[in-house]
């Protein structure tokens, strides 16, 4: 099973995201500098909750460099962050796990031709929402990035969505697939179950 965590950050003052912060930052190792962004500091409190709702207290999440974090604890469990516009999300899996959501801003066809394959662009010029198709097919290529590991470096026109542009789930590159549009934003899953929780959290 995979649960996908929706958290307001508008939700939580910067005040009480850092006194939040304080008390659980000793689980949050890092070679280099962490981001002390609201943003980011409401993820990792986000991951923390989630965890402690799973009776999962002992661990430690190392960040290295551009590296994919790492969870370490007893069971067997792998999480993602992404955070666009007013929402920060989490997915927390038993296997491994990508996503990503992205504020919906207007298209733009350089990024297009730098980072979409021809038959997404021909999609996306021919759609009634063009900002709308292009930033979801953005949010479906980034959630397989993150899936990987390889994050942006891995290029976004090596995977092709074209077949899907209409679907809500489905499964392509080994893996399985789920994205929707919430208000001003589209949310894209990329993991290895299929199943799912959608869950939306107060901290």
């Amino acid at each position: 099973m995979t649960r996908v965590y929706f958290l307001q950050i508008s939700s939580v003052s910067s005040e009480r995201a850092s006194e939040l912060y304080e008390k659980i930052g000793t689980h949050f190792l890092s070679d280099g500098k962490i981001s002390m962004r609201k943003e980011s500091l409401l993820g990792r409190i986000l991951l923390h909750r989630a965890l402690e709702n799973m009776g999962v207290n002992d661990y430690t999440v190392f960040y290295k460099g551009n590296e994919k974090p790492e969870l370490q604890c007893l069971n067997e469990l792998y999480f993602n962050i992404s955070h666009s516009g007013d929402s920060v999300v989490l997915a927390l899996s038993d296997k491994q796990v990508g996503c990503d959501i992205q504020e919906i801003r207007p298209y733009n066809p350089r990024v297009a031709e730098r980072n979409y394959c021809e038959k997404e662009i021909r999609l996306i010029e021919d759609s009634e929402s063009r900002d709308d198709t292009f930033i979801r097919f953005w949010a479906l290529k980034e959630s397989i990035l993150k899936f990987t590991g390889q994050g942006l470096s891995g290029g976004l026109s090596a995977y092709d969505f074209s077949p899907y542009s209409d679907s809500e789930s489905f499964s392509s590159f080994s893996c399985s697939f789920y994205v929707r549009k919430t208000g001003n934003m589209y949310f894209a899953l990329c993991h290895k179950n299929t199943e799912y929780e959608i869950i939306n959290f107060q901290v």
